[in-house]
């Protein structure tokens, strides 16, 4: 429990099995989407089971709202999100050893489109940024340039891969490719990227030569939905395509996070 702007803050934390504090760690922070909860995201996503086994830290925090859900536009009125990760992360460097220029934040759907904002937010602290199921357009300053990796299913329902309309509401979105093409131009990238398959019916654009060292990736996952592509959810859905149910999202995260540091 975490205590920010007199209200308590709930989260997980999970630690490398042979953490003594002697060198520093990466720390990986994992959000949940709408209406979720921390114990269900860590269910699907195995990130502080992972991770941890590969040397990160991983904190899986909780929103406030009700139905949960990050304030990721800093509306006036709601829970200042912004503000207790950055808290957080400050109390976590004085508490543990946590190397600052690894940081690294994901997200699933809300909690995707939190995280794509957050890495903007002031005071910057985040290397690397992993969007899952809603792919959202850059908005850092020009000096503020975090790696970035988005999965995105073909068949999304709720978030369209190809763009329009997000949950049948009046919010318009680009599509996932044309979002991820911005990104590799303002990071300079080459503008053709390197394609291959991340997995079984999942294609992988990997934009490199980027100003830096970064790196822009997009994952599309063939007939994928909504849900964490390998997750329980998407094993049960039978809608999702095999593809969508059997690649590692998490594994490529901690692969994709592992690659890069902050300057």
């Amino acid at each position: 429990m975490f205590r920010y702007a007199g209200q308590d803050r709930s989260y997980f934390l999970a630690l490398p099995a042979r953490y003594d504090g002697s060198q520093a760690y990466p720390l990986v922070f994992d959000f949940h989407g709408f209406a979720g909860r921390k114990e269900a995201l860590e269910a699907l996503t195995h990130m502080g089971k992972k991770g941890t086994a590969r040397g990160f830290i991983v904190v899986t925090p909780d929103s406030l709202e009700n139905p949960p859900q990050w304030n990721m536009f800093g509306s006036p009125g709601q829970p200042d999100d912004f503000g207790f990760v950055h808290a957080l992360v400050a109390d976590l460097e004085r508490r543990l050893c946590i190397d600052p220029k690894r940081v690294y934040a994901a997200g699933h759907s809300n909690g995707s489109a939190f995280s794509a904002f957050l890495v903007c937010t002031k005071p910057y602290l985040f290397a690397a940024v992993a969007m899952v199921s809603a792919t959202t357009p850059a908005g850092c300053p020009s000096r503020v340039a975090p790696s970035v990796l988005a999965i995105a299913g073909t068949a999304d329902p709720l978030v369209p891969y190809a763009g329009g309309s997000v949950g049948g509401s009046s919010v318009q979105i680009p599509a996932a490719r044309t979002v991820i093409d911005g990104y590799a131009k303002r990071y300079g990238c080459d503008p053709s990227p390197k394609q291959d398959q991340a997995a079984k019916g999942v294609t992988r654009l990997r934009y490199q030569h980027c100003t830096g060292g970064l790196e822009v990736v997009l994952d599309t996952v063939v007939g994928g939905t909504h849900y964490w592509p390998g997750g329980a959810d998407a094993v049960s859905d039978p809608t999702d395509s095999a593809a969508g149910k059997t690649f590692a999202a998490t594994d490529e995260i901690l692969d994709f996070f592992a690659r890069h540091r902050r300057p």
